[in-house]
Protein backbone atom coordinates (compact mmCIF):
# COMPACT_ATOMS: atom_id res chain seq x y z
CA UNK A 1 0.00 0.00 0.00
CA UNK A 2 1.45 3.31 -0.86
CA UNK A 3 -0.86 5.48 0.83
CA UNK A 4 -0.79 4.65 4.80
CA UNK A 5 -2.87 7.18 5.54
CA UNK A 6 -5.76 6.30 4.10
CA UNK A 7 -5.54 2.98 5.86
CA UNK A 8 -4.81 4.85 9.42
CA UNK A 9 -8.00 6.87 8.31
CA UNK A 10 -10.11 4.12 8.05
CA UNK A 11 -9.08 2.47 11.18
CA UNK A 12 -9.99 5.05 12.78
CA UNK A 13 -12.91 5.34 11.56
CA UNK A 14 -13.84 2.01 12.60
CA UNK A 15 -12.52 2.52 15.88
CA UNK A 16 -15.18 5.50 16.58
CA UNK A 17 -17.70 3.37 15.61
CA UNK A 18 -16.53 0.53 17.83
CA UNK A 19 -16.29 2.96 20.64
CA UNK A 20 -20.71 4.40 19.81
CA UNK A 21 -21.54 0.09 19.33
CA UNK A 22 -19.23 -0.27 22.54
CA UNK A 23 -20.78 2.28 24.76
CA UNK A 24 -23.96 1.51 24.22
CA UNK A 25 -23.71 -2.66 24.58
CA UNK A 26 -21.48 -2.03 28.11
CA UNK A 27 -24.28 0.12 29.01
CA UNK A 28 -27.39 -2.40 27.82
CA UNK A 29 -25.48 -5.67 29.11
CA UNK A 30 -23.85 -4.68 32.75
CA UNK A 31 -26.17 -3.36 35.29
CA UNK A 32 -23.65 -1.78 37.16
CA UNK A 33 -22.92 0.96 34.36
CA UNK A 34 -25.96 3.06 33.29
CA UNK A 35 -26.73 4.99 30.05
CA UNK A 36 -25.57 8.37 31.51
CA UNK A 37 -22.14 6.65 32.60
CA UNK A 38 -21.92 5.25 28.89
CA UNK A 39 -21.95 8.86 27.80
CA UNK A 40 -18.73 9.24 28.54
CA UNK A 41 -17.59 7.52 25.71
CA UNK A 42 -19.24 10.31 23.15
CA UNK A 43 -16.00 12.66 23.46
CA UNK A 44 -14.25 10.22 22.62
CA UNK A 45 -16.25 9.09 19.57
CA UNK A 46 -15.95 12.36 18.67
CA UNK A 47 -12.06 12.94 18.70
CA UNK A 48 -11.83 9.49 16.86
CA UNK A 49 -14.18 10.90 14.01
CA UNK A 50 -12.22 14.01 13.80
CA UNK A 51 -9.06 12.65 13.59
CA UNK A 52 -10.32 10.09 10.76
CA UNK A 53 -12.23 13.04 9.09
CA UNK A 54 -8.53 14.81 9.31
CA UNK A 55 -6.27 11.86 8.37
CA UNK A 56 -8.92 10.95 5.19
CA UNK A 57 -8.58 14.40 4.23
CA UNK A 58 -4.62 13.66 4.42
CA UNK A 59 -5.16 10.72 2.49
CA UNK A 60 -7.02 12.61 -0.05
CA UNK A 61 -4.50 15.27 -0.39
CA UNK A 62 -1.48 12.99 -1.37
CA UNK A 63 -3.58 11.09 -3.80
CA UNK A 64 -4.33 13.90 -5.78
CA UNK A 65 -1.05 15.33 -5.17
CA UNK A 66 0.87 12.30 -6.81
CA UNK A 67 -1.74 12.11 -9.94
CA UNK A 68 -3.36 9.36 -8.36
CA UNK A 69 -0.25 7.07 -8.33
CA UNK A 70 -0.18 6.66 -4.11
CA UNK A 71 -3.65 5.33 -4.42
CA UNK A 72 -6.28 5.22 -1.44
CA UNK A 73 -8.18 7.27 -2.70
CA UNK A 74 -11.48 4.90 -2.10
CA UNK A 75 -10.11 4.15 1.53
CA UNK A 76 -9.81 7.96 2.15
CA UNK A 77 -14.03 8.46 0.96
CA UNK A 78 -15.05 5.42 3.04
CA UNK A 79 -13.05 6.48 6.27
CA UNK A 80 -15.03 9.70 5.71
CA UNK A 81 -18.36 8.23 5.26
CA UNK A 82 -17.64 6.02 8.28
CA UNK A 83 -16.28 9.09 10.57
CA UNK A 84 -19.57 11.14 9.61
CA UNK A 85 -21.72 8.45 10.52
CA UNK A 86 -20.34 7.83 14.04
CA UNK A 87 -19.88 12.19 14.13
CA UNK A 88 -23.75 12.19 13.58
CA UNK A 89 -24.10 8.85 15.96
CA UNK A 90 -22.36 11.40 18.56
CA UNK A 91 -24.90 14.15 17.70
CA UNK A 92 -27.50 12.03 18.48
CA UNK A 93 -26.41 11.00 21.20
CA UNK A 94 -25.68 14.62 22.83
CA UNK A 95 -29.23 15.43 21.90
CA UNK A 96 -30.67 12.90 23.67
CA UNK A 97 -28.91 13.35 26.93
CA UNK A 98 -30.05 17.13 26.69
CA UNK A 99 -33.87 15.93 26.12
CA UNK A 100 -33.23 13.90 29.03
CA UNK A 101 -31.52 16.43 31.32
CA UNK A 102 -34.89 19.30 30.01
CA UNK A 103 -37.19 16.97 31.41
CA UNK A 104 -35.38 16.13 34.81
CA UNK A 105 -35.08 19.72 35.22
CA UNK A 106 -38.74 20.49 34.76
CA UNK A 107 -40.00 17.30 36.44
CA UNK A 108 -41.48 16.04 33.25
CA UNK A 109 -39.67 12.80 34.30
CA UNK A 110 -38.95 12.16 37.35
CA UNK A 111 -37.08 8.78 36.81
CA UNK A 112 -34.80 7.08 34.51
CA UNK A 113 -36.62 5.13 32.06
CA UNK A 114 -33.16 2.94 32.22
Amino acid sequence: MRNPVAFLALFVALLALAAVAGSGYVAHTRDEVSWLEAAYGIPVVVVLGLVALALANRAQGRHQRTLGRSGGRMLAGLARVLAAVALLCAAAAVVALLVFAVLVRTDGLTKAPW
